[in-house]
């Protein structure tokens, strides 16, 4: 208390900075190990995925996942939904999402069956493989690494920003990543008819 007194106390009124608050709470959620934030985060992906997600929650798993997006967390709370698309069995997203001005239905529909065909023959699923055999396929389709890379991550998160591609794929597994490929193929379909 002797470093206290009210003279030093500010007259004007406190400011509550929540983007500061989320900051600061992202940098003590980078700082703990894997386990630590697992541990931490684990209730809230309990409480908050979907009922459809099966339960109990395969703890290997889970870590896998986290490490993708502890660098990207500012709170727990936000941990389900950046993760809830490596615990869906379906995705449910608007298609258009696949097409640009850059990339119509054909050529999202081309470069998906293409992808297919390749991801189909590989044993070593992954993420330096994968980007081995992704990375030059986006330019033999003509199209940049951006638009192609971007395309397959919403084919297989749902999303426009996600975790690295070629890792959250290899998390992912290749049953999933193909069927949701093979999803988002079928889906373009009825923009070709």
């Amino acid at each position: 208390m002797k470093h206290f007194s009210l003279e030093r106390v500010g007259r004007t009124a406190a400011i509550f900075n929540k983007d500061k608050l989320e900051w600061m709470n992202g940098v003590y959620l980078r700082k703990l190990n894997l386990g630590e934030f697992v541990q931490q985060a684990m209730p809230f992906l309990d409480r908050n995925l979907p009922g459809s997600v099966e339960r109990p929650l395969n703890l290997d798993y889970v870590s896998h996942v986290l490490f993708l997006v502890q660098e990207r967390a500012k709170t727990l709370a936000e941990v389900p939904p950046l993760t809830s698309f490596f615990f869906l069995d379906e995705l449910q997203y608007d298609i258009g999402l696949l097409l640009s001005k850059e990339v119509d239905a054909k050529s999202a529909t081309k470069a998906i069956t293409t992808s297919l065909q390749i991801l189909e023959e590989i044993t070593a699923w992954n993420a330096t493989t994968l980007e081995d055999i992704l990375r030059p396929l986006a330019a033999e389709l003509g199209l940049g690494t951006g638009k192609f890379f971007g395309l397959l991550r919403v084919a297989v998160t749902g999303r426009v920003a996600a975790p690295p591609l070629f890792q959250t794929m290899a998390v992912l597994g290749k049953e999933k990543c193909l069927k949701r490929l093979n999803m988002a193929k079928q889906q373009l379909s009825t923009y070709l008819s």
